[in-house]
């Protein structure tokens, strides 16, 4: 049994960053800012020079209001020795309270990511 499990265990750094990804994408969902930052860098840099900490309070903000949404339409994953490159278009998704959503975005953005110890973390974000 565990060699069955060890086989299924992934080391590739692909695997890992996409695990790391969808972590943050499913953090957003559960209106968790905490967990959906915990990915990023200390060093990291957001759209209009946003830092790690302006990026937890933009998510407080955000997910104080409205119930998020995050539907993965595009992930494209290039790795390059200790750094990766991703690129992804989502369906962003709001509502307050209802069933439906109340609107719906697409937005797209490159990830940067840089590896630190044995974890990925994100770099930069920046809106296409």
């Amino acid at each position: 049994m565990l060699a069955i499990l060890l086989a299924c265990r992934s080391d590739k750094p692909e695997d890992r960053i996409r695990k790391a990804f969808e972590s943050c994408r499913a953090a957003l969902e559960d209106g968790d800012a905490a967990a959906a930052v915990g990915p990023l860098d200390a060093a990291f840099r957001g759209p209009e020079g946003m830092d790690k900490g302006g990026a937890r309070l933009f998510l407080l903000g955000l997910l104080r209001q409205d119930k998020v949404g995050v539907t993965v339409l595009r992930n494209d994953l290039t790795v390059r020795g200790n750094e990766a490159f991703q690129e992804v278009d989502l369906l962003i998704t709001g509502r307050q309270g209802g069933l439906l959503p109340r609107d719906a975005t697409r937005r797209s953005f490159g990830l940067r990511w840089r590896k630190a110890g044995d974890d990925w973390r994100i770099l930069e974000i920046q809106e296409r």
